[in-house]
């Protein structure tokens, strides 16, 4: 139970001004057992600190026509009734910039565009935020000796007006200096390509900021620390110390994981982060699962920067679903690097798939050569294990010319996106999209994994993994060429880490568009979600609506949200 404290009132004042007072006020630390005999000598300095805090806000005429105290039954109280008065305001505002901050982009921004402006009530407060405002800017944009040469605030009761006059001196902006990189596992020239700082350049505080992002991107550091100190040569510079320490450079990993497509699944996973002093590296996985086993490696080398690399990557797999089987083998070439907020992978790759569907006797089989584009797009706001607003786009384009086998020439785009949207009261909507279309003069002849699927965890929940689509006289699933699928989820959070969800999705593969009408499939439920510290864990009862017979299914998963 809280302690009893004073009860003070201030009446017929402003609530800005109210608030104030009251946090003038040093009587309210009195004990609540103080006598009214004792508390009533205190009525000059609670006079004088009424006066201080007014005068702050600009109330220069303030007067007070009632201070009383008395006493509750818990604890003594006072009130202050107060006749505020005019308030003074800004008449006159004299911003002056000397030195070489007098021609750069943000003080003039500033300046032009300042908190305080002529015809404002005077506030002291945020008199000392423009101050404050000049200062932090000159240390991020590296005037480093910068100062006010004059500062006054010159008020005038009588006239209820107030003039300002600020002259700051930038002095000279600090440039890059020397820098140096403590580290001695990698080759020095490889490192600099990272740094992204060019000495001579005009120092800006998110210059470091930004190094620290570059490096930690790397996957290759531990530990990063960055020093920076002004000093004065012949000219003003900043000098730069960049101490690393290495991760460990091999990494072994297992892992278990299940989810309703694909079944239980175990993972062994081998990293080699920096095979030479050049920063290449190797990675290895290999997947067991019932569904579909398989193996990848991977090679890379950067390049000019942490998002920019060459990746050689090889794999395999063994699909084994109940539509169809499928033996695939793939080797890839990939250039990847930034586009604007976009991450852009051109691929050039060699990829080998023997098929079996259920309604053909013979196999389909092509050794094909697969050019590709992909466009990935990401941003999210994440306040710990929670996603508040998130977004995330992805565009494939791809063809595929048939080298050996079975002639398989095909083109194809997909697109998909993923939105969270924050609502109030810790609720959240969810919301992903995904369309796709796959052109080729033989569709029979085209790869199952090339296909258009439907139905699963990521797609239309209420459906098993990849049960949706065009069916051949058996009944069996065989893919289609065109797909579109849409979700939308709304999730209420409670306790900590948990939500409840209420989920629609709809959508199919097809083999013309005319049937998006008549063979879209619907699926809704509910479900519980983990935040957990390994990523969300959704466990979701979904069930056929509409069109089809009303069926429970479960589905779990775990992973991104997006």
């Amino acid at each position: 139970m809280a302690e009893p404290r004073p009860e003070i009132r201030i009446e017929d004042a402003p609530p800005r001004l109210a608030d104030n007072i009251r946090a003038h006020l040093s009587i309210g630390r009195e004990p609540c057992d103080r006598s009214l005999a004792r508390l009533r000598p205190l009525r000059h300095r609670i006079e004088r600190e009424v006066d201080a805090a007014a005068r702050a806000l600009g109330y220069y005429h303030l007067r007070i026509a009632r201070l009383e105290f008395h006493r509750g039954r818990e604890c003594w109280g006072l009130t202050v009734k107060i006749v505020p008065g005019s308030r003074v305001r800004i008449a006159r505002l004299h911003l002056v910039i000397e030195g070489e901050a007098e021609n750069d982009p943000a003080f003039r921004k500033l300046r032009q565009d300042p908190p305080i402006r002529v015809g404002d009530p005077l506030d002291h407060g945020r008199y000392e935020r423009l101050k404050l405002a000049f200062h932090n800017l000159a240390l991020r944009r590296g005037y480093f000796d910068a100062r006010f040469r004059v500062h006054a605030l010159k008020v005038d009761p009588a006239r209820n007006r107030a003039e300002i006059d600020l002259v700051f001196a930038s002095g000279p902006r600090y440039r890059i200096g020397p820098i140096e990189v403590r580290q001695d596992f990698l080759d020095p020239a490889f490192l600099d390509r990272y740094l992204g700082l060019e000495p001579g350049r005009p120092y800006e505080a998110g210059l470091t900021a930004e190094l620290y992002r570059r490096l930690a991107a790397t996957d290759l550091f531990r530990q990063i620390e960055i020093k920076t100190r002004p000093v004065r040569r012949p000219r003003p510079e900043v000098d730069v110390t960049v101490l690393v320490k290495a991760k460990k450079r091999r990494r072994f990993k297992v892992g278990l994981g299940f989810d309703t497509d694909t079944g239980p699944r175990l993972r062994f996973g081998y990293l080699d982060r920096y095979l030479n002093r050049r920063g290449h590296r190797i990675q290895a996985d290999l997947k067991l699962s019932l569904i579909d086993p398989g193996f990848t490696g991977s090679y890379r080398i950067p390049l000019a920067g942490p998002d920019e690399h060459l990746d050689f990557n090889t794999g395999f797999r063994h699909v084994r679903l109940d539509t169809y089987r499928a033996i695939q083998s793939t080797f890839n070439a990939t250039y990847l690097h930034p586009r604007g907020t976009w991450t852009e992978a051109v691929r050039l790759g060699l990829s080998y798939e023997q098929s079996h569907f259920q309604d053909r006797a013979e196999p389909v089989s092509s050794l094909m050569l697969v050019p590709s584009l992909h466009w990935t797009h990401e941003r999210l706001r994440r306040p710990g294990r929670f996603v508040a607003r998130g977004r995330k786009f992805d565009f494939l384009t791809s063809g595929g010319v048939a080298l050996l086998g079975d002639a398989g020439h095909h083109l194809k785009a997909h697109l998909r996106g993923s939105y969270i949207f924050s609502l109030p009261w810790h609720a959240r909507v969810l919301h992903r999209w995904e369309l796709g279309a796959l052109f080729a003069p033989r569709f029979a002849s085209v790869p199952a994994g090339t296909r258009f699927y439907a139905g699963g965890n990521r797609s239309v929940r209420g459906y098993g993994y990849r049960r949706l689509g065009p069916k051949n006289d058996a009944g069996d699933v065989t893919g289609g060429r065109y797909v579109g699928v849409a979700s939308l989820e709304y999730e209420q959070r409670f306790l900590r880490n948990w939500g409840l969800a209420l989920f629609l999705d709809a959508g199919n593969a097809y083999d013309r568009l005319g049937e998006i009408a008549d063979q879209a499939r619907f699926g809704a439920g509910v479900g519980i979600r983990w935040f957990s510290p390994v990523g969300v864990i959704r466990l979701d009862l979904a069930t056929p609506v509409w069109r089809d017979r009303p069926q429970l299914r479960l589905h779990f998963s775990l992973g991104s949200e997006l």
